[in-house]
């Protein structure tokens, strides 16, 4: 690449030194670099894939070379790509090729998906299961809202078939699934005899069978006999990095994954063909414990020594600490407003956290915990605290995900501890806007939803804060969710005053979350995160900005360009 000398000021730039001619230009923009330093400029020049210069039209204009792209952004808003720091990138992907069921809010209409799959989607030998994912909780017509096999066996009474909630935490199942994975009446629940993957076979209260539907690690006794073959593995991906790309999703950050999950990831980036960075963390799945055993401390260590680079990456162990409200799996301080007595419990004891936290820090690892009922976060914040007590300050940046409930006394511990908030907040709005219909809102009760969902206060005490998608849980496109954060509404605007509208977040405080602090959260903040001189070119451009429009059109965004690595990735309608 040729260079020329050149003199820059304010830039980040040396003031005199060779400089390369850019490879692409984008100019004549309004473009958020998230950088708090110099939050804005007109236009960005990028070379040899990283951020040549993030300034005014003039500056750029002078290392643009015959060979240099220019992309007229017509005044457009343009941004670092969107890091979704929370995602199970294979499992969405895989759901992208199978039975989608988010859309649907009735029985009726899940039957009507299921027999048009079943149709146009004939038994083939090379796909002998169906899968899928999507299904929600609480319209099924049985006394805990949950669907039975008996409708699954309707679409697909030859094959087996297996769907994932919308939240990930259970798994809707046919007979000849039951029967391949040999669950019967017999079959006791994971963890039953104190085994590490602990679940629930949820049964027939007259028969003791099964009747469908598997609760947290009890999934695994189905997933683990469904055949997927490398090549679909692959194939799923692509049509993850896809839909992400679609979005301006540029990296990610998977909060359950193995050795080889990462070695897929691997492949696709020798290959050439990785539009999407990914940072994964090790976690079996939902309701499986670690056992934080040599053999298992071994894998941790040997995937933290293959996959160090800016597009695969490990280093981060994932914990359970609770389940779901909507299935009295996550762990409360109170027992829930409509089961006395009963209030979940975490799956570690605050012995085990304790032990197992230790270790790791010890080790030098980043850990992330799933926690949503308060007893869960308050557990895991003891926790951490111990652990720092004992072992002294460290660059940890532990977080902990969710956060669905918190008591008022735990919210400044965040900050005090220096522990991240990881939230997704696709879901709030929803919680509370049918009373009787919603099963987080009847089990929290009337009188506690005020300590559900408090991403203000928590942003409000000086904690970093960082967001995501949760996806598949809900959609990978981030703009209708920055939209239920900034309105604390559904996209169609309910509840009509906002479900505790106090709560909301800025625009300011979505766009660090998915840029220069997602970043940090991953140790990445010298590499992306910001548009500035010799980072990483993730850039993405608006259909509108989202600084300018109200905040309840902010879901209509569109993303007309993304680049990754100085790479344009997909263009659409610039």
């Amino acid at each position: 690449m040729r260079t020329v000398s050149i003199l820059v000021f304010c830039c980040g730039l040396s003031a005199y030194g060779a400089t390369p001619l850019a490879d692409l230009l984008l100019v004549k923009g309004h473009i958020y670099t998230s950088n708090p330093a110099a939050p804005w400029a007109e236009a960005v020049a990028i070379g040899e894939g990283k951020i040549l210069l993030a300034g005014s039209n003039t500056e750029v204009e002078k290392i643009r070379g015959p060979q240099t792209q220019v992309v007229d952004l017509g005044g457009r808003m343009a941004m670092p790509g969107i890091i979704d720091t929370h995602t199970h990138f294979l499992w969405g992907s895989a759901g992208l090729a199978g039975v989608l069921l988010y859309d649907a809010k009735t029985v009726d209409e899940v039957r009507h998906i299921l027999l048009d799959y079943a149709r146009t989607h004939p038994a083939r030998a090379d796909e002998p299961w169906v899968y899928g994912a999507g299904w929600n909780y609480g319209f099924f017509p049985t006394a805990d809202g949950l669907p039975t096999r008996a409708l699954l066996d309707e679409g697909f009474p030859d094959r087996p078939a297996a769907l994932l909630s919308s939240d990930g935490h259970s798994l809707w199942v046919n007979s000849k699934a039951l029967a391949a994975a040999g669950i019967d009446h017999a079959t006791p629940n994971p963890g039953a005899g104190g085994a590490s993957v602990r679940g629930i076979i949820v049964r027939d209260a007259k028969t003791g069978e099964a009747t469908g539907v598997l609760e947290e690690g009890a999934k695994s006794l189905v997933l683990n006999v469904m055949p997927v073959s490398h090549e679909q593995k692959l194939s799923h991906i692509r049509l993850g990095m896809k839909e992400a790309n679609s979005h301006g999703v540029t990296g990610v950050v998977n909060a359950t994954g193995d050795i080889p999950e990462m070695e897929l990831y691997q492949e696709l980036h020798q290959r050439g063909e990785l539009t999407v960075r990914m940072t994964t963390a090790f976690a079996a799945d939902v309701g499986v414990r670690h056992t934080i055993s040599p053999e298992e401390l071994a894998t941790f260590d040997e995937a933290r020594q293959r996959f160090h680079d800016d597009w695969v990456r490990a280093g981060i162990i994932k914990f359970f600490a609770d389940g779901v409200i909507e299935t009295h799996t996550a762990a409360m301080l109170e027992p829930y407003a409509n089961t006395p007595g009963q209030k979940g419990s975490t799956l570690y004891s605050p012995e085990e956290f304790h032990r197992d936290f230790l270790e790791l820090d010890k080790r030098g690892y980043q850990v992330m915990t799933h926690a949503i009922g308060d007893g869960a976060v308050r557990t895991t914040l003891d926790a951490y605290e111990a652990v720092e007590k004992e072992n002294g300050p460290r660059d940890r940046r532990w977080r902990i995900e969710h956060i669905e409930a918190i008591k008022p006394v735990d919210v400044p511990r965040f900050a005090k501890l220096g522990v991240i908030v990881s939230v997704q907040p696709w879901c709030c709005p929803s919680l509370g806007e049918k009373w009787g219909d919603e099963p987080w809102a009847d089990n929290v009760g009337a009188s506690r939803l005020d300590e559900g969902i408090r991403w203000h206060d928590l942003a409000a005490s000086g904690a970093l804060m960082i967001t995501g998608s949760d996806w598949p849980v809900d959609t990978l496109n981030p703009f209708p969710t920055m939209q239920i954060a900034l309105t604390r509404q559904t996209i169609d605007g309910l509840p009509a005053n906002g479900f505790y509208f106090d709560q909301q977040l800025t625009v300011e405080e979505l766009l660090a979350g998915y840029t220069r602090n997602g970043a940090y959260a991953e140790f990445m903040e010298k590499k992306v995160g910001s548009l500035e001189t010799g980072k990483l070119a993730d850039v993405i451009v608006l259909s509108q900005d989202l600084f300018k429009v109200p905040a309840n059109t902010v879901g209509k965004t569109k993303v007309m360009l993304t680049v990754v690595g100085g790479k344009i990735v997909r263009r659409e309608g610039m």
